[in-house]
């Protein structure tokens, strides 16, 4: 299991609400492959189901042939525990099967964990979706994780949620 046993029975008995910020695993400072970020639902949606919902709604606008060139081998909920006292969903995605993955992956389609974890915004009080979006293997997803995270923040963004432009660590580290 990508995210381990030992941080489930961790988050497990954890109240939603009170999760401790930042309960999701980061990226390395100049990673390339890894996104970590959070999406704040409007004042309007107050409760973790309301987030479940909307969560799942846009989720499932994603098209299972990918888009902008990514995520062409589809993907697929691997942990549905959004309604669950941990209040979490790991998602599964297969990229297309180009050079690299002939290359260096036998062929088979590269995989890359989303992870989305509902929150509470420390500072507005405003529920909120923690974010991971990070690659299985390499050192770089040639801006794989980014056009989900763009595709998936502008569902939200018409819903009225504030979505930061997803950055891997390394662009937010250099002057940004």
């Amino acid at each position: 299991e990508v995210f381990g046993r030992a941080a489930s029975t961790f988050l497990a008995p954890l109240v939603i609400g009170t999760l401790p910020a930042n309960a999701l695993e980061g990226c390395g400072r100049a990673s390339h492959n890894c996104i970590r970020t959070a999406w704040v639902a409007p004042s309007s949606i107050t409760s973790s189901s309301e987030v479940a919902s909307e969560i799942r709604a846009v989720l499932s606008t994603y098209p299972q042939q990918g888009q902008s060139g990514v995520d062409c081998n589809g993907w697929r909920i691997v942990n549905d525990k959004l309604e669950s006292d941990a209040a979490i969903i790991t998602l599964e995605f297969k990229s297309c099967v180009g050079p690299a993955a002939l290359a260096i992956n036998l062929g088979q389609p590269f995989i890359d964990d989303l992870k989305l974890e509902i929150g509470k915004d420390a500072t507005t009080g405003n529920m909120k979706v923690n974010v991971l979006s990070k690659s299985r293997m390499g050192s770089t997803d040639v801006s794989v994780n980014k056009k989900r995270l763009i595709y998936l923040g502008k569902q939200l963004k018409e819903k009225g949620w504030s979505v930061p432009d997803p950055k891997y660590p390394y662009e937010t580290s250099i002057g940004g």
